[in-house]
């Protein structure tokens, strides 16, 4: 069955911002300002799309993503555990400078090998990708358009996954906040037409 799966990163979030710089994990951080209006360019970006379902990580900021997305369309967000954030054990809601500082070389690895990286009660980084896959697999088979919301990392990892890219190779694919990914499958198979689509020009 065919189908077009639109794979969105969630908006802005402040701990993403330079002055704070944490990673978020599944930390409950809202959107904030900024990151509202990102989504209100992907609504826009999505006008007139015939969306049959939207499937979101269970994290608060992919939620109201999703939430801000599905208005307008008789459709209920759908959430989904297997598109939640890497899960990264002890790394959860540090700062990078800590992490950098602590854990020097395991930042270097999550830089230039994240599919190297091991941390005590943390995924990795093939764990993420086997359960984005499988998710995106089973929406792809309720046919027609989709949206899956989920995080930088799955992202990356799911898109490294479609095209048959190892994963040490996936910080080539830098997956920006608010933006969308376009992942058809039809007959002749997947194919990934766009990355980091609809995002502000800075």
């Amino acid at each position: 069955m065919d189908a077009t799966v639109y794979l969105v990163r969630h908006g802005m979030h402040d701990w993403l911002r330079p002055g704070s710089n944490r990673l978020a994990g599944a930390t409950g951080i809202p959107l904030n300002d900024d990151g509202r209006r990102e989504v209100a360019r992907i609504v826009a970006m999505l006008a007139g799309r015939a969306l049959r379902w939207i499937a979101a990580s269970p994290v608060r900021r992919t939620i109201e993503t999703a939430e801000l997305i599905a208005r307008g369309y008789d459709v209920e967000v759908a959430r989904d555990e297997r598109l939640t954030e890497w899960a990264l054990g002890p790394w959860e809601g540090m700062r990078i400078e800590e992490i950098q500082k602590r854990f020097p070389d395991q930042w270097r690895t999550w830089r230039e090998d994240p599919a190297r990286l091991r941390l005590p009660e943390a995924e990795t980084l093939e764990q993420v990708a086997d359960r984005m896959e499988r998710s995106c697999q089973a929406w792809m088979e309720r046919g027609g358009e989709g949206v899956i919301v989920s995080h930088q990392d799955p992202l990356a990892a799911l898109i490294s996954r479609l095209i048959g890219m190892p994963l040490a190779k996936m910080r080539t694919i830098d997956i920006r906040t608010g933006s969308v990914s376009v992942a058809r499958r039809s007959r002749h198979g997947i194919t990934v037409e766009s990355v980091n689509s609809g995002i502000a020009l800075v």
